[in-house]
């Protein structure tokens, strides 16, 4: 009797690697779906279309990368302390900061430096968001 269950335990044994899993749970998230950070900063939105990369530096100065074929984008910038909130005034009395280095940025470089306060820091090229950065640390 013992040899009649040989074979169907071999089988068994062979063929349930096969099978596929019931009630798996998912697989976690991958790093690049994650909202990437720079320094005390999250960026809910990144559009690596636009960028290549955004850096913080020990004053909270913002400095964005363009992509080379993207370096003449007209950059405005808004910032306000709640997301969706009202949108806080620069020096200049003004909603929005169109940044001055809207063309001749040399490719691969960091320009366009933004320093605020602000709670979010929303980045345009017209009506695009491509980067909007919420303050994750003090």
């Amino acid at each position: 009797m013992k040899t009649r269950f040989l074979p169907a335990c071999f089988l068994l044994c062979c063929f349930a690697p096969a099978l596929p899993a019931q009630d798996a749970p998912s697989a976690p998230a991958a790093a690049a779906d994650a909202h990437p950070v720079f320094g005390p900063y999250e960026a809910i939105v990144y559009d690596r279309d636009y960028l290549q990369g955004v850096k913080v530096d020990t004053k909270g100065d913002v400095f964005l990368m363009f992509q080379p074929e993207r370096r003449n984008t007209q950059l405005v910038i808004r910032n306000s302390m709640q997301q969706g909130g009202p949108y806080r005034k620069w020096f200049n009395g003004k909603e929005e900061w169109v940044a001055q280095e809207n063309s001749g940025r040399e490719p691969n470089t960091w320009t366009d430096r933004t320093q605020t306060s602000a709670n979010y820091i929303e980045f345009r090229d017209g009506k695009t968001v491509f980067l909007l950065l919420k303050k994750i640390k003090s």
